[in-house]
């Protein structure tokens, strides 16, 4: 949730910049008077507040982001609400124990020391869904929940939806499922594209009063200057990855951080830029061959072909009998797909479909990788499918 709010300063400062390079000679004067410098690598604490009832206001978004100027790449995480610490969930430490140790937490957790914050609450993602809406979003299984006491009424059936600030608000809320928290996680990153992708297609005049609006609604210690700076270093494209935190389980399904290596792994490693980073996809083995060592070799074959899936699943259905392909965003080519595919496999015959046309089966795939605890991100651009 906040997450959007961050990346959509980026977005609007990207348009906004991309117009004035065209129409504005004169703006890089201006620049060099209003733009802050940042650091190579600058770390983002990104916290979304729910509702304040009677008296109590809890963080129900706590991400952290790693931006490096350098790279144009963008690192998150974003850290489940209901994870205990020290025998408290930790979306409850901001209002007992103050925005210093709840860094510090995060810093723990991430092995890097967080440099700026912001901090907004739910008027703010009301607000960019009403001004850059609609926003299109799948919606994979009925969604109905009521909570009165704040004011929250979610009713969605299966299917293509486009949502504005209220409806879009209460898709992102959602938790009553078996997923809980986590799926709730996985709808934020998928809206975070959605966002972006909407954002960057608004005219300069709609995105500069959004961005007025939306920065004089957070709390936050970064200069508006530093944004511009980000702006200017990010008007030619960036690249977002991002890491599902790790969590364990008690017998009484409580969650507790987990292994942290790997995360703290992924936000100190360096991006080479030795593969193709344009398109996220994930994999999923549908074949006999159900063994790690089987996926282990699938991977280094996308690798050496210049690709990294976000992740491959393990999975057996029968709905899927020939090796298919799901286009999610819309906006990748079939024909960049297939050529893709058939690099890594030149042996296989794909069925490449846009998965909003094969609705049913898409929905039967994210059904099936869900309950066999599997959680991938929505937001990727498209899913291979191998069967044979």
């Amino acid at each position: 949730m906040n997450k959007n709010i961050v990346l959509l300063l980026i977005a609007i400062f990207v348009t906004l910049f991309s117009l004035g390079v065209v129409f504005l000679p004169w703006i890089n004067i201006l620049l060099s008077v209003i733009y802050s410098p940042l650091d190579e690598e600058t770390n983002f604490l990104v916290l979304g507040l729910d509702k304040d009832i009677q008296n109590t206001r809890r963080t129900d978004v706590i991400m952290f982001l790693n931006i490096n100027v350098k790279n144009r790449e963008i690192k998150i995480t974003n850290i489940p609400r209901d994870l205990i610490i020290n025998n408290s969930k930790i979306n409850s430490i901001y209002q007992k124990e103050g925005l210093g140790y709840l860094k510090e937490l995060v810093e723990n957790f991430v092995g890097k020391k967080i440099d700026k914050y912001v901090i907004v609450d739910y008027d703010v993602v009301k607000l960019v869904g009403d001004r850059i809406g609609p926003i299109e979003v799948y919606v994979d299984m009925p969604m109905k929940y009521t909570d009165y006491s704040q004011n929250l009424i979610i009713d969605f059936d299966p299917g293509i939806h486009y949502l504005y600030g209220e409806q879009l608000l209460a898709y992102m809320r959602f938790r009553k499922d078996s997923l809980g928290d986590i799926g709730r996680i996985e709808r934020e990153k998928y809206i975070i594209n959605q966002l972006i992708k909407a954002a960057l297609k608004k005219d300069v005049f709609t995105l500069a009063k959004v961005f007025k609006e939306v920065y004089e609604s957070m709390d936050t210690n970064i200069k508006t200057s530093e944004l511009v700076f980000l702006a200017t270093k990010f008007k030619d494209g960036f690249s977002i990855k991002s890491y599902s935190f790790p969590i364990k389980y008690d017998v009484n399904g409580n969650i507790y951080p987990g292994d942290l290596s790997k995360l703290k792994e992924f936000f100190s490693s360096k991006s080479l830029n030795k593969v193709d980073e344009r398109y996220r996809f994930y994999i999923v083995n549908n074949t006999k061959n159900q063994n790690r060592t089987y996926n282990v070799n699938l991977h280094y074959m996308w690798k050496a072909a210049g690709y990294i899936p976000e992740d491959i699943y393990f999975m057996q259905n029968t709905n899927f009998l020939s090796d298919t392909v799901y286009i999610v965003n819309e906006e990748v080519k079939i024909e960049e797909v297939e050529k893709i595919v058939k690099t890594v496999h030149p042996k296989r015959n794909f069925k490449i479909l846009l998965a909003k046309e094969d609705l049913e089966n898409y929905l039967i795939l994210i059904d099936t990788l869900t309950k066999n605890r599997n959680y991938p991100d929505l937001s990727v651009d498209f899913v291979v499918i191998l069967s044979q």
